[in-house]
């Protein structure tokens, strides 16, 4: 018996490991979200690429991301936290060492593709063994590695800039795919004894209990404006509008680009503090996110039709930034709307959602930019482009305000 219980133990410290090296990666991937476009912009610019395709360089590996939480979603629950996470970790740095490395631009798009599916595959293996290992402290521990791993936006922010104007994007770039192999060779050599047998059932079957349950869609739609805009800000325009409209340096830029991106860190644990102050009432926390995010939008409206300075657009971002930070309550309301089985694919199947409408935001946000074209000889956007990506920003708002009323309360333990 003693045996027994020492090599479980043993099991269960090399998981330990594991889940650490792949947090460290997970760290990289948060990071590659916003690298493409938003720290590049002006450099896939000069390279005279148009504004849609370099917003599709960004959107494909967020559909990509999104794609990957339904296909290695039906399989986290069978096959094991640590399996998921080898094949993610060795897909990301593929596709990130390689992206930089292309010149034409279709193979440039094809592997963002495969970064983000890589990218994807990581959150899924790092969210199931946080699952086996922290079974009744689930947001709560999800939400510290989401702490962790949510300041590489930060990283891919101020740091970064500074390493494209040093190094030039393309070495930069690489750089995170070259750093994400030590933890990957770490957990080859640590993954002896770790591996679970592969449980029976049919593949395909979490994802049809997951499609056919309605309130789980309603808890998408309530995400969606939150990540949709908050995503648009720090990886696709809001470096963009503090220089074109407000003649900040790219440099000021990034650094306010920062601030949102430690606001929203900070959130992945200061949101479940908010979560026990309230009573562990998620619907009610989540309304208040919504509310939240719907008068940054406004406030960036009246900014705009006001003329008033860059500090107000950026407390207009804070008030947008600030719910972003709440992706382990969605993702427990999530687990809660499920049979515990389902966990793994609970959460991939939010985050799926969240990412396609993360997507589709930067697409369409494309979209508008090129109907309003910069004027001869510059680069920046005028006025008239902003406003008309805020009035969109607005009706999604709306659209997750009214989710957000209709969400079910899940709470059932409030120590969770």
């Amino acid at each position: 018996m003693s045996s027994t219980v020492s090599t479980a133990e043993i099991v269960r410290k090399k998981k330990f490991f594991i889940l650490f090296c792949g947090i460290l990666i997970f760290f990289l991937t948060s990071m590659a979200k916003v690298l493409v476009p938003a720290t590049i912009f002006q450099d896939l610019l000069k390279l005279d690429m148009s504004v849609t395709r370099i917003a599709s360089l960004g959107a494909a590996f967020l559909y990509s991301y999104a794609a990957s939480q339904l296909v290695m979603g039906c399989f986290s629950d069978r096959y094991g936290g640590v399996r998921i996470l080898l094949i993610g970790g060795s897909i990301f740095a593929a596709g990130t060492i390689l992206f930089p490395l292309m010149e034409n631009y279709y193979l440039m798009l094809l592997f963002r593709v495969i970064t983000g599916f890589g990218a994807g595959t990581i959150f899924l293996g790092v969210a199931k063994l946080l699952g086996d290992l922290f079974p009744g402290k689930f947001s709560m521990a999800l939400g510290m590695v989401l702490l962790f791993s949510y300041l590489g936006p930060t990283t891919g922010t101020v740091p970064m800039v500074k390493l494209v104007e040093l190094w030039g994007w393309q070495y930069a770039m690489i750089l995170p795919g070259l750093v994400a192999l030590v933890p990957m060779i770490i957990i080859i050599c640590s993954m002896k004894g770790t591996i679970k047998p592969v449980v029976g059932g049919q593949t395909l079957e979490p994802l049809k209990v997951m499609v056919l349950n309605r309130k789980l869609w309603i808890t998408c739609f309530a995400c969606a404006a939150v990540y949709g805009t908050y995503y648009a800000m720090v990886g696709q325009i809001g470096q963009k509008i503090f220089v074109d409209l407000f003649g900040f340096t790219s440099g000021k830029a990034a650094a306010y680009i920062m601030i949102l991106t430690v606001i929203v860190a900070i959130n992945n644990v200061v949101g479940n503090v908010i979560l026990k102050f309230f009573g562990s009432r998620r619907k009610l926390v989540i309304l208040l996110g919504t509310l939240l995010s719907l008068a940054g939008v406004l406030l960036a409206k009246h900014v705009f039709a006001a003329s008033l300075s860059g500090e107000w657009f950026m407390a207009a971002a804070v008030c947008t930034a600030f719910p972003a930070g709440f992706f382990s309550i969605f993702s427990t309301v999530a687990k809660e709307l499920n049979e515990e089985k389902y966990t793994g694919m609970s959460v991939a199947f939010i985050n799926f959602m969240a990412f396609i409408f993360i997507s589709s935001y930067q697409n369409i946000t494309g979209y508008i930019l090129k109907a309003f074209p910069p004027a001869a000889g510059t680069l920046a956007f005028p006025l008239a482009a902003y406003q008309a990506v805020y009035n969109f920003f607005f009706v999604g708002a709306i659209i997750s305000l009214t989710a957000a009323l209709l969400m079910p309360e899940t709470f059932r333990k409030s120590n969770q």
